[in-house]
């Protein structure tokens, strides 16, 4: 029994090794009861401390790896919360540039508004330009047909003139020379949009005197000889009146 004791004594004080719960002690005691030969109390005790070793140098190994792998985890989590913080920066400056692009195209929107508005100002601006060139045009149109009526009634005047002249040559050398009655007709010169030429019965109107002409009216400014090759009729000149506007 003593040497039982010595060897419950030695084996709790093992270098390097926990003391062992009851369980195991008394356990080894009840192998040490049943066994008489202390070589094979020694083996087992050594085979059982090799086990015991074992067991603590796997549960070291995996302290060790769990350990490791903590601090891996550490690592990872101070990786990530890095990559969360920069993501969050990256984040609010993609915001920030989202809300200044959302400013800049509110701000041409606006533009392209006022642009709209501009050109459809332009557009009524060129529709009333068109407008007035159709009717300069117009204006145009019927002036040259004024001229060309006028150079036709010039033309018929001219012959008149000329065979009026026939006439009176003709006369003078079949009559003795007598006193010229005066012209039964006069002519109008009419300056209206151009010049026009107009003729009627009856004496020239006097300086002053208004007329009425195809709808206007006119003033006689002067009383003069017709300008006409070889018409010796009295010849009226005629501008527009100037109204006075209503009061």
């Amino acid at each position: 029994m003593q040497g039982h004791n010595r060897d419950d004594r030695e084996w709790e004080h093992w270098p390097g090794r926990r003391a062992p719960d009851d369980g195991i002690r008394h356990r080894l005691r009840a192998l040490f009861a049943t066994t008489e030969d202390e070589e094979t109390v020694e083996a087992l005790i050594v085979e059982r401390g090799r086990e015991l070793e074992e067991q603590t140098e796997r549960l070291q190994a995996t302290i060790e790896d769990l350990e490791r792998r903590e601090e891996q985890a550490g690592r990872l989590r101070s990786a990530v919360e890095e990559m969360l913080r920069h993501g969050s920066a990256e984040l609010d400056e993609r915001h920030a540039e989202l809300a200044a692009l959302a400013l800049d195209l509110r701000a041409r929107e606006e533009r392209i508004r006022e642009l709209e508005r501009d050109i459809a100002v332009r557009r009524q601006e060129l529709g009333a330009v068109e407008l007035r060139r159709a009717a300069v045009e117009r204006r145009e149109a019927a002036a040259t047909e004024r001229e060309a009526g006028l150079e036709q009634a010039a033309a018929q005047l001219r012959d008149r003139v000329e065979r009026a002249s026939s006439v009176a040559e003709v006369a003078k050398l079949s009559h003795p020379v007598a006193a010229e009655p005066e012209a039964p007709d006069h002519v109008l010169y009419l300056s209206d949009l151009g010049y026009r030429i107009v003729e009627r019965h009856g004496r020239a109107p006097s300086v002053g005197v208004t007329l009425e002409v195809d709808g206007r009216v006119f003033v006689v400014t002067r009383v003069g000889r017709s300008t006409l090759p070889g018409d010796r009729r009295a010849c009226a000149y005629l501008e527009p009146a100037r109204t006075s506007p209503p009061a």
